[in-house]
């Protein structure tokens, strides 16, 4: 299980969370929905080390990580997938994928399996970063994530701003990675997609969760924040 607990963090002197408990059990798809500037990605990034929790903690399984940098909570199979998606752009979508390869165990996805699961990403795996099309950037973005075969997958935004057929692709993909073993962490502001995947929802206002529960209780939270239906 992947936790945070009590868990507070700042940016300088400003709080973007406040007593933050969440947790994720393995194999599981929770989503983070709330309004922008309400902390969904500043939880992402607590929960992947590239944002320091400043007291509380993050566990991985029992063990506490609150002090593990980023790299090191990759290693242990935490993967963030960033709203800006950070891939190389001067390289080749394959040379993209194979990166995490190289320092992470081998495990059930390859090169084959993320071209499996992403058919575009395998007519495209030639082309440098900065030639592909969003959608493909994000697939791209995916799969280098996929590579480094993590338990925890951590998604923010993966279909903003993407053409609806695309949406539909990372939906199917996103159940495939699940079905897989791996759980997903999912923040979205469409609302279609952690409606038709997820299990658990959690509503963050204001840097704090202030309401939870499972898909059949999510009508009540889409009124009291207005979340698009």
């Amino acid at each position: 299980m992947l936790e945070l607990q009590n868990a507070d963090v700042f940016y300088g002197k400003a709080q973007a969370l406040h007593h933050v408990d969440f947790a994720i059990a393995p194999g599981g798809i929770a989503a983070l929905i709330g309004r922008n500037g309400a902390g969904k990605s500043t939880l992402l990034r607590a929960l992947a080390g590239g944002q320091a929790v400043a007291s509380g903690a993050r566990r991985l399984d029992g063990a506490d990580i609150t002090r593990l940098a980023a790299h090191e909570c990759s290693r242990r199979g935490i993967a963030l997938v960033p709203e800006n998606r950070q891939i190389f752009p001067s390289l080749t979508a394959e040379e993209n994928l194979r990166l995490p390869a190289a320092i992470h165990p081998p495990g059930y996805w390859t090169l084959e399996r993320v071209y499996g699961l992403f058919p575009r990403l395998a007519e495209r795996r030639a082309t440098n970063g900065t030639s592909l099309s969003g959608g493909e950037q994000q697939m791209l973005a995916i799969g280098r994530a996929l590579m480094a075969n993590p338990r925890y997958l951590l998604l923010d935004e993966p279909t903003e701003g993407l053409a609806p057929v695309v949406v539909d692709a990372i939906i199917q993909a996103i159940g495939e990675i699940n079905a897989q073993g791996t759980a997903v962490v999912l923040v979205e502001q469409n609302f279609k997609v952690p409606r038709l995947l997820a299990q658990q929802f959690h509503l963050i206002d204001s840097g704090r969760i202030v309401w939870n529960g499972g898909p059949e209780a999510i009508a009540e939270a889409q009124d009291r924040m207005m979340i698009g239906h």
